[in-house]
């Protein structure tokens, strides 16, 4: 009877442990490839809707790819200069959030903007 017992104890153990392990491979495999997902730059279409109708209007593939990247910078840039901010959590987590969903936002501006005013020496 004892035995039985701790069999089934030890078996529970294991599939404890065997799930833990599975749980945390497939985390790591999510964020793997939320990271790829992040970097590529493959949401620029080569050829867009308008460009069969008005293709003179259409800018070309390679500015695209240009203008996206540069929008990449800039994402990267804000969210490094939110971090460097001494503002609350809650605020922080607005601001990420407004970088994510509308990054002109007035919320973001304000806070983007640093007006410099130098004193001149006398």
């Amino acid at each position: 009877m004892k035995t039985s017992k701790l069999i089934l104890f030890g078996l529970g153990f294991f599939m404890i442990g065997a799930i833990n392990v599975h749980a945390q491979k497939t985390q790591a495999a999510i964020s793997n490839k939320t990271i790829v997902k992040a970097n590529e730059n493959t949401d620029v279409k080569k050829h867009t809707v308008m460009d069969k109708f008005e293709p003179k209007l259409v800018i070309p593939h390679e500015e695209r790819i240009a203008l996206r990247e540069k929008y990449n910078e800039f994402i990267v840039n804000a969210k490094e200069a939110i971090d460097t901010l001494q503002i609350s959590d809650r605020k922080r987590r607005k601001l990420l959030r407004d970088l994510k969903e509308s990054p002109f936002s007035n919320r973001l501006s304000k806070v983007m903007t640093a007006e410099t005013q130098f004193e001149e020496d006398n």
